[in-house]
């Protein structure tokens, strides 16, 4: 440790088998914006314990056998402590699903002649979790109909405008995700002509207010079924069963949620039901049916393989 942070090697016995960390963090399925990648590190702002942590991940070996170091720098005047290096490494093992058991996944599905494909080159890849309700649930509004590049840029946006702007030991400013009273208080328009959100300015308003007034209360989905969660996600503005199996998945972790988007559709109506025609609700009931408890992973692997392999 030294005066501009420290650096965090995370126990191997974290790890419950592969891990590939570029997959994991390249794939392009997260409700929350896409970590900065800077050489071989990839690099996060989050709020742990209530101190702002900025915090790069290393890798170095292969997916099997392999370390995995955090360094990390906090805000100006506060000095690391066990602390915060506690809620670092819960933290670390929590957004990259560190405790899934990826060699049971492997094996469970062994058979099926489709996904079994994906094992050898994805193996490791992890789902991410979110960190943060809100913003894991802003984000997935802002990806509905959207681009990967376009809706980080729309919430990279939101972040410079509205977040908290914060300065670390090295001098270096980043801006936080804004809070959801200040995304209330937004005129559409104006929110609109500054992150070019566009029609999702809207939704995104509205949605804040309903949480700042009580109206929907995110806390309260951890206690509902899948299918209950989904259905109250669904009276929201702007949330459709993709958007919300996005939230669910990659935002509140429900493994058992599987979006359906071009992708998942194409490939599954192709290889599962021989080509014919198949609706995204029973794509997605499919994927549940199918891989229970796996579905989020199933649609993770399925949806590099739609897009690089056979669709």
């Amino acid at each position: 440790m030294n005066s501009q942070g420290f650096t965090l090697p995370i126990p191997k016995e974290l790890v419950n088998g592969p891990l590939n960390l570029t997959e994991t963090m390249l794939s392009g399925q997260t409700a929350e914006p896409e970590w900065i990648k800077e050489g071989a590190e990839f690099t996060e702002v989050e709020v742990l314990g209530g101190v702002p942590v900025k915090y790069g991940l290393v890798q170095v070996g292969d997916v099997d056998d392999f370390s995995l170091e955090a360094k990390a720098i906090t805000v100006r005047q506060i000095t690391p402590t066990d602390e915060i290096i506690g809620n670092l490494i819960d933290h670390v093992t929590r957004v990259l699903g560190l405790n899934d058991d990826l060699a049971l996944f492997y094996r469970e599905f062994a058979e099926d002649q489709v996904i079994s494909t994906t094992f050898r080159n994805l193996r490791g890849l992890r789902l991410m979790r979110g960190t943060e309700l809100f913003k894991a649930l802003i984000c997935s509004i802002l990806s509905q109909n959207n681009s990967v590049r376009l809706w980080n840029r729309s919430a990279r946006l939101l972040m410079k405008h509205y977040g908290r702007n914060v300065i670390f030991l090295d001098g270096s400013h980043e801006s936080l995700f804004p809070q959801p009273e200040t995304l209330a208080k937004l005129n559409p328009r104006e929110l609109r002509l500054k992150t070019s959100i566009g029609y999702r300015a809207k939704p995104v308003v509205t949605v804040s207010r309903m949480i700042v007034s009580g109206e929907f209360d995110l806390n309260k989905l951890a206690g509902e079924s899948y299918e209950n969660a989904k259905d109250m996600l669904l009276e929201l503005p702007g949330v459709g069963p993709k958007v919300a199996d996005c939230f669910l998945l990659y935002g509140a972790g429900r493994l058992e949620a599987a979006p359906v988007d071009v992708w998942i559709h194409r490939i599954v109506s192709k290889q599962y039901f021989g080509g014919g025609k198949v609706s995204r609700m029973k794509t997605a009931a499919f994927l549940r049916e199918r891989f229970h408890e796996w579905a989020g992973y199933a649609q993770l692997y399925l949806f590099d393989y739609a897009r690089t392999e056979k669709a």
